[in-house]
């Protein structure tokens, strides 16, 4: 049975009115809505779809789908404001399709074709004459679209006459109503379109990956990988805005460069880790996401590791190689992060690995909440005996209280960046917008060569605002005796480097508060103090008494009141330092204090002194 397109009553004097003002034009939308309907279709106008467009210069002309329009509360101000844009609006519901009708006669417009039906997955396919970019409306479209075949809807409880596909939804009232395939509006090749259809989301944005919609906004009701929302050819630009529930997927910041793809880079650095890296490489490759390149960087290895990756994947797309000569971990992450083409980049170690999937799931995050760095768990990670073990990291308890929200089948909770401040850097489970990084000026010292990512995890937590905590999704921290941090040597003095630079940024930009970087350093000395060699302990009690009495001379000696030093370890810290800035009390206090240099805050020096020991 074929449903015919319902003609617009005579009158329309039964139809209450409603005046806006949207895009700068003042328009009436007749309607049958209640209050509710009502406030949220105006607030989707205001908030969302007006606000969006105001952001972006359009063309001239072109084509706007609006799907599911209502009663016409987008399409009649937008049709108005850009008369030399033509209109197709889909509504399949009959008495919502009467309002719009007539709101499209009440207001004069003459740009605006209006069809009877909705989209649904086991929708009528209906060719239509392929419409080039600029192209007009194929001709006699109204009538090409004139009487669909009728699909099972299903009516969804407190969102107006909106319909969805049946098994799509639960509650509300069957019905049937004319339905057309989603390629049908991808025949249409619209340049803008307002998506509301619930249901029938993924559908709609497979069959338009091919399109070249340069606009794409309104609302989802389920997740939709973004991934489907872009084009599938990079080279065509596509701006989206849209809500879903307490998330909003952008992709403007991530086309907002012209170098920049909208994607991930997973920037590994490597030297001499020939036996892991095939197991790293292949874990990041594991899920087969398109949008995620992995950058080699052949920090100048010896073992030929280089040389087994090139072979392992050559003609693979999402994989490259980078040579270097070698100049340390800090060097090879810039080196990667400088050859990196996409929007958002994260780093890993290439003795380790990670859970199939786990930087896709970040990378959705990252984009459905704009977040400047979204994190994964961890897990640690080793063999022994050809057995593999895990075991959990001390982050357990910190987030046993589970995820806040879910997006798709991915669980997160939300946090402040200064949360992770005190923690163990772990910048390898970390995805970063690119952007902010740049914008920060947040990069690896290179002039030191072990705990480098230190002041990288200070300052991105610092910077970041909100972030994101993803669980389930588990980086794996492979454990083994050649780990710089398993080294008891001159190496663990590089904190007192990265912490000074932590510290004279605070003065320079006027930070709030420095405590909780206080705290990270307190950490560090307690850990690093305990792994020592002995011959080294004593010389590093000096450094962090005289770092200490620097950062009260800095600062102001009360700061160092809301801290306890003695639990460092390190015996008499808090009275030594306490005596070390009465010996100094003379000196006023001055922020420049934290450009002083040290010898004990040296590894070369410490380094030297100790072989020239060794030889008298």
């Amino acid at each position: 049975m074929k449903l015919p397109v319902l003609k617009a009553r005579n009158k329309s004097s039964d139809l209450p009115s409603h005046s806006l003002s949207a895009f700068g034009q003042r328009v009436e939308i007749l309607h049958r809505g209640d209050a509710y309907e009502v406030r949220q279709r105006v607030s989707e106008l205001h908030e969302t779809l007006e606000l969006f467009l105001a952001s972006r210069v359009l063309p001239k002309s072109g084509v706007m789908a609006d799907i599911s329009a209502g009663a016409g509360w987008f399409a009649v101000p937008f049709a108005k404001a850009f008369p030399d844009w033509q209109v197709v609006c889909f509504e399949p519901d009959e008495e919502s399709f009467h309002c719009l009708t007539q709101s499209v006669a009440h207001n004069g417009l003459k740009n605006v074709t209006c069809i009877r039906a909705g989209f649904h997955p086991d929708g009528e396919r209906i060719d239509l004459p392929t419409r080039g970019e600029g192209a007009a409306l194929p001709g006699g479209l109204a009538k090409a679209l004139a009487a669909p075949a009728p699909a099972t809807f299903r009516t969804l409880p407190g969102l107006g006459a909106r319909l969805a596909p049946t098994g799509s939804a639960e509650g509300g009232e069957e019905t049937e109503a004319p339905a057309l395939a989603p390629q049908v509006l991808a025949g249409l090749a619209p340049d803008l379109v307002r998506l509301d259809a619930p249901g029938c989301e993924r559908a709609l944005a497979e069959a338009m990956r091919d399109t070249p919609t340069g606009f794409l906004t309104g609302q989802l009701y389920e997740h939709v990988p973004s991934q489907l929302l872009s084009p599938a050819d990079a080279a065509q630009p596509r701006e989206v805005y849209l809500p879903h529930g307490p998330h909003v997927l952008r992709r403007d910041y991530e086309d907002g460069f012209a170098d920049r793809r909208p994607g991930l880079d997973v920037v590994v650095a490597m030297y001499n880790t020939r036996t892991y890296i095939r197991e790293c490489v292949d874990s990041l490759l594991a899920d087969g996401n398109e949008d995620i390149t992995v950058l080699v960087v052949d920090d100048g290895s010896t073992d030929g590791c280089g040389d087994l990756v090139e072979q392992l994947y050559a003609g693979n797309p999402r994989v490259r190689l980078l040579r270097k000569a070698n100049g340390g971990c800090a060097s090879a992450r810039n080196y990667g992060r400088l050859h990196s083409t996409a929007s958002h980049i994260t780093f890993v170690d290439a003795d380790d690995r990670v859970d199939p999937g786990m930087f896709s799931a970040l990378l959705e995050v990252a984009r459905y909440t704009g977040f400047n760095m979204v994190e994964g768990e961890f897990v640690f990670f080793e063999v022994e005996q050809g057995q593999e073990k895990m075991k959990a990291s001390y982050e357990f308890e910190k987030y046993a209280q589970g995820p806040e929200y879910r997006l798709g089948n991915i669980e997160y909770i939300t946090q402040s960046g200064l949360e992770i401040i005190q923690g163990q850097p772990t910048i390898w489970r970390r995805v970063y917008r690119r952007d902010f990084l740049d914008n920060k000026e947040i990069v690896f010292p290179e002039h030191v060569r072990a705990f480098d990512d230190q002041i990288f995890q200070i300052l991105s937590a610092y910077y970041c605002g909100d972030m994101a905590h993803v669980f389930r999704q588990s980086y794996h921290y492979r454990q083994h005796p050649d780990q710089d941090i398993k080294q008891g040597d001159e190496r663990h003095f590089y904190s007192f480097n990265m912490f000074r630079q932590v510290f004279r940024r605070a003065l320079r930009e006027s930070w709030d508060s420095v405590i909780p970087v206080i705290q990270s350093l307190l950490n560090t000395m307690t850990w690093s103090y305990q792994g020592l060699r002995s011959d080294l302990k004593p010389i590093y009690q000096d450094a962090a008494v005289e770092f200490l009495a620097m950062i009260g001379q800095a600062f102001g000696p009360k700061i160092l009141q809301e801290v306890n030093l003695d639990r460092v370890g390190i015996e008499g810290l808090a009275f030594l330092v306490e005596l070390r800035l009465y010996e100094k009390r003379a000196s006023p206090q001055e922020g420049r204090m934290v450009h002083l240099e040290n010898w004990r805050w040296q590894p070369e020096f410490i380094r030297m002194m100790q072989a020239t020991r060794k030889q008298t």
